[in-house]
Order: C-alpha cells, then structure tokens, then sequence
C-alpha cells in the first residue's frame, strides 16, 4: 500500500563526488536554460535571448565525453552577480549568470541572455566556461560573439595571436521564430587548433 505521504516526498539526489545538491534548483533536470523560471528562483531576465550551441572535441575531432561544463557570465549590462554588485544600479535580480551541465556526448546547449560589455574596463560581451572532463582536473577559456565590434578592444582577445582570437568566436547561426539568436562554436581540447586556455578567469 503507497505511503500517504509518499507523493510528497522528493527523489534523492545522485550519489558521486559533486553531490548532494543545493540549494533546490541544482536538483532541477535541466539547469541549462537560464531565460525561465526555476523551482526556488524566479527568473524574467533582461535581454536579447540567445542559444549557444557547442562541441567538446578531442586531439582526434572526436567528441569529448564524460564532460562537466560550468558557464559563468555577466548580464544584459555587462554586470556579474556577486557579492560585490549586490547594490549595483544595473544588476538583474532575475538572472544570475550561472549555469552547468552533464554532457555524454561533448555537445552543449545554454540557453541564456546575450551578455553586455563589462561596466568596468574594456571587456568584450563573453561567457567564460569551465571543463572538467576525464583526465583533465580543470581548463577554462572564455567565448565571444563574432558580430561584436568591442571584440576589437578586448584585451584578453588583444593578447592572442589573431590566429587564435578567431578560435574563441561563436558564429552566428541563425534566429528563431521567437526571436531568439543562434551561435555556434566547437571547443578543441587539444591537438591542432586547440582552443586557448587560460589558468583562471572569473570575469
């Protein structure tokens, strides 16, 4: 006989390294899409909805699997959530940059708000991305938007080789129906046309 209170009761959360989860919406099936509302937080974000789209590629062209992707990026303003924004005038109490995924198969997909400038400094609208993967601890690299004009006054971007600058661009791939833009970009993890990577960048 179902326990009375059995239909209330919450799924328990995966057992491995990185759990158990909190606060509630990191027990949310899909923490990829940072434009709706979430159980525990309500979302109505700022700005242009863009989907970007990518592939985690080995040395080889194949897909990378068994990655954990984390997304860290400043809103429609270019303002980052943290605790030092916390009174900002232009800070999105509805968005707050962050998101993460499994990926089996090395693809992703982040729904999000299209970044803005930093409000500080000269920095290209970009999301920085974090990889974890089989046999890698940590790598991280940031992803700009090829139609940006600031691109050319980044200097992060200014430090690399043009060559290389062109390796961190996702590629304008379209608009949907609802409005929503499209960019596109495959991450290289070693090899021939390696991606750039860095030893930190929160912002």
């Amino acid at each position: 006989m179902m326990d009375k209170d059995e239909g209330n009761r919450r799924l328990p959360t995966n057992e491995d390294t990185i759990g158990p989860y909190f606060p509630i919406p990191f027990c949310d099936e899909d923490r990829m899409d940072l434009t709706i509302h979430h159980q525990g937080l309500v979302f109505c974000p700022n700005g242009q909805r863009i989907i970007l789209r990518g592939r985690l590629l080995d040395r080889h062209g194949m897909a990378a699997n068994g990655a954990l992707i984390e997304f860290w990026q400043p809103n429609a303003a270019g303002v980052y959530r943290t605790p030092a924004t916390v009174d900002h005038p232009d800070i999105d109490p509805w968005f707050d940059g962050y998101a993460r995924c499994r990926s089996a198969n090395g693809t992703f997909a982040l729904k999000t708000i299209k970044p803005g400038r930093s409000s500080e400094g000269e920095r290209a609208p970009n999301i920085t991305v974090t990889i974890f993967s089989d046999g890698i601890s940590r790598i991280v690299t940031q992803i700009f938007f090829e139609d940006e004009p600031s691109n050319e006054r980044d200097p992060l971007l200014l430090s690399l080789p043009p060559e290389l600058r062109t390796r961190l661009m996702a590629r304008h791939d379209g608009r949907q129906s609802d409005g929503t833009e499209v960019y596109v970009i495959d991450i290289i993890m070693a090899g021939d046309g390696e991606t750039p990577f860095f030893d930190d960048l929160s912002s």
